[in-house]
């Protein structure tokens, strides 16, 4: 399951992430799908623009908060709840629509290569001078003192793109109702993780970076951050042309 965080006017992102790497694969070997995670807004006429494109796509799911970014770890916490409880996949992604996600590679190598069937929470970890916390009332990122009173985040994993088996997901959920929650969301899932001491496993393959990636480096990466609607396309062909381009490359089979 891969639940992409969606501001509810950013059309264009979802439509260019439905039509890439989101789109239906005819005979797919592995199952997996796509739902955007938008919040509610005071725009009457966005709303309803929303209720239109769930009615299109069936791909959105709605939450009772409203759209802003200090209520991201809301919209995260309330994804990660309907999908375990719902649909209970084996492994959760969580990205972003500026993000595009290599489903030409990530499903299989899920299932031939990774080794942590369970107990997984994997991602770009931060290192210890990024992972301050930011105490300024004017940033978004402002978390006080009552709400966390360290001055740096336990490690997590970037926002970016960020997979949890099922089972990290739902004792994530059950700590969660123990600790009240952050407007950091991917530092909010560390504290999580470090309470109920899951270990955190740092991997490359989620980059925050778009750079001109080669062909070959798509054989390798599984989410890259900071795509315009537009980049969407490129990104996906690479993918494909990757697995016929670069097949005299070894291929790295772990994270």
């Amino acid at each position: 399951m891969i639940l992409v965080t969606s501001h509810p006017g950013h059309r264009k992102s979802r439509k260019a992430v439905r039509e890439t790497w989101a789109a239906p694969v005819t005979e797919a070997t592995y199952t997996w799908q796509v739902v955007f995670l938008i919040g509610r807004t005071v725009d009457i006429e966005l709303d309803w623009h929303i209720h239109k494109e769930q009615e299109a796509y069936g791909d959105i799911l709605m939450g009772n908060y409203l759209d802003t970014y200090r209520n991201l770890t809301l919209k995260v916490m309330h994804g990660m709840k309907w999908a375990s409880e719902r649909c209970q996949p084996q492994y959760i992604l969580k990205t972003d629509d500026d993000c595009f996600v290599n489903t030409d590679h990530l499903p299989a190598f899920l299932a031939n290569h990774n080794m942590a069937k369970t107990g997984l929470y994997v991602g770009s970890v931060f290192p210890r001078e990024k992972r301050m916390v930011i105490r300024d009332h004017t940033s978004k990122w402002y978390v006080s003192r009552q709400h966390f009173q360290l001055e740096f985040y336990p490690p997590y994993a970037s926002g970016i793109g960020y997979i949890l088996s099922l089972d990290v997901t739902r004792t994530i959920l059950n700590v969660a109702e123990t600790i009240p929650p952050i407007p950091v969301e991917d530092a909010y899932i560390g504290i999580l993780a470090r309470r109920a001491k899951i270990k955190l496993l740092p991997s490359s393959r989620f980059t925050k970076y778009n750079i001109k990636w080669g062909i070959c480096n798509y054989r390798y990466l599984m989410v890259i951050h900071q795509l315009l609607p537009g980049d969407q396309e490129f990104a996906q062909k690479n993918a494909q042309r990757a697995r016929t381009h670069c097949r005299q490359n070894t291929e790295v089979t772990h994270w």
